[in-house]
């Protein structure tokens, strides 16, 4: 297809004059069938890049994305544009997953939109290897990463399963990858010499602010002042739960605001999010539990009351303000103190030798032909359930255990303990030192009296001149503050 053919496709189909900064090159790849890496800001225009290459392609294209509400909303917009759209993933109902099962089993769909979690579904896998897949998509890519700062598990085998769908052309997805990052994407995906677009990582509408605390009193007052005096909606990120329910109490009688966690009941997490996008809350309270998949445009603020782990973590967050274009302001409130609460959540986060012997010897004491579920095995061992979820995928790897739906595994073999995974526990303390390092640098960020946007891009690998400033962010004000005649 001819970029003069595309232009008319993205028209006719999308309503688009013309295509944006680093869409067509990738679209170019990967119809000539290339593999192509796309790292793009928030709100450029990813997601045309395998919308309009699906539709001038035959066969089915495959989305893999963690983000449900992402995927929803994609597919109705795309459904309301004559496009063929499935979605599978786990708030369906039971007639609408076997709809979807019919549709995918009767070649219907141009695009299909799932989590990496449903491919363990081996009817769903078998009805998907009789289609012609033309293009094999992941969004949120960097959460293939050991090094990305939302590294998941289930992402590790989305390689070997595109080679299972014929090995059609991959197509990866993400706002922020360090070159390490893309590496490390290219190379567990499997990619052979992929097209890389990657238009910079600059945000211009996007003011980054830092105020410096001493303690949770000023933090509120500076809360109060924002809810106040800023026109439009925002999130207000904290670390913990307690600190997200404590401030909705705190806030929640003199504005319109909602509370979103990881322990509120699906039902509460699912109204609380479609009263936001409705516009019919000011802010929500949040831990990083919120945000995968929100794609609502006309955010005008983000607040991160507790510094996140990673200067990727913030700018993933951070980002989801001002998608419409228009200016938004990103605050951190800074306390040195708070470097603890990540500290906590890094030792909490990789398991110890001791702690893979424990779950490892639990496993056994099951037969071979039982079902164990992963609540049972941290339930027994005490280990938390993040690290016994990494033990198990180690064992996985070595072929020692299978994972069925609904989380549960079984062991494959008698003795597991006789596997050494000491190599690939070493693996996790490089991985562990990486992550002190990435907090050392989101604490850099925030005492740094440079510019901030210009910290952010050098962090990404991005060449700026020495003397290149924003002139929209804190530090820059300072800056013209002090140099401006008395």
């Amino acid at each position: 297809m001819t970029k003069n053919a595309a232009r008319v496709m993205l028209r006719e189909r999308f309503g688009y004059p013309d295509f944006r900064k680093g869409q067509w090159e990738p679209i170019s790849a990967l119809l000539a069938g290339r593999d192509a890496l796309v790292v793009m800001p928030t709100g450029s225009g990813k997601s045309l890049i395998y919308q309009l290459a699906a539709l001038a392609t035959p066969g089915l294209t495959i989305v893999v994305s963690p983000l449900i509400a992402l995927m929803k909303d994609q597919k109705d917009k795309l459904t309301a544009q004559g496009v063929d759209a499935v979605a599978m993933h786990s708030h369906l109902n039971t007639s609408e997953t076997r709809e979807a099962h019919r549709q995918i089993q009767d070649g219907e769909g141009e695009l299909l939109y799932l989590t990496p979690e449903r491919f363990k579904d081996r009817d769903f896998f078998e009805r998907l290897l009789s289609r012609q897949v033309s293009l094999f998509v992941i969004d949120e890519a960097h959460c293939v990463s050991q090094w990305g700062h939302d590294f998941r598990p289930d992402y590790l085998s989305l390689g070997s399963i595109a080679k299972r769908l014929g090995r059609p052309p991959i197509l990866a997805l993400t706002a922020t990858a360090t070159q390490e990052v893309q590496d490390d994407i290219a190379r567990h995906l499997g990619m052979h010499e992929p097209h890389i677009t990657i238009t910079g990582f600059a945000r211009p509408n996007l003011r980054f602010e830092v105020r410096r605390t001493v303690n949770d009193a000023i933090k509120d007052s500076i809360l109060e002042h924002i809810l106040s005096g800023t026109e439009g909606s925002g999130v207000m990120y904290v670390a913990t739960v307690k600190e997200a329910e404590r401030l909705y109490e705190q806030f929640a009688e003199r504005y319109e605001i909602g509370l979103y966690h990881g322990r509120r009941p699906a039902a509460d997490r699912k109204s609380v999010q479609e009263a936001f996008m409705s516009g019919r809350l000011k802010a929500i309270v949040a831990t990083n539990a919120f945000g995968l998949g929100i794609d609502k445009q006309d955010l005008r603020f983000v607040v991160h009351y507790h510094f996140p782990g990673s200067i990727e973590a913030y700018y993933q967050e951070a980002g989801r303000a001002g998608r419409d274009g228009l200016p938004a302001t990103c605050t951190m409130l800074y306390r040195v103190e708070d470097k603890r609460i990540q500290s906590y959540f890094l030792g909490g986060k990789y398991p110890e030798v001791e702690e893979a012997a424990k779950v490892a010897l639990a496993l056994e004491k099951y037969p071979l032909d039982t079902q164990v579920s992963l609540d049972d095995i941290t339930e027994i061992t005490e280990v938390p359930r993040r690290k016994a979820k990494i033990v198990f995928a180690l064992l996985k790897r070595h072929g020692l255990v299978r994972e069925h739906r609904g989380g549960n595994w079984q062991r494959l073999r008698g003795n597991l303990t006789s596997v050494d995974l000491s190599l690939d526990l070493t693996d996790y303390e490089e991985r562990r030192e990486n992550d002190q390092k990435k907090l050392r640098t989101i604490v850099d960020f925030c005492q740094t009296t440079d510019c901030r946007t210009k910290f952010i891009l050098e962090h990404f690998g991005e060449e700026v001149s020495r003397d290149w400033s924003c002139g929209n962010c804190d530090a820059c004000d300072a800056r013209l503050e002090w140099a401006r005649p008395a």
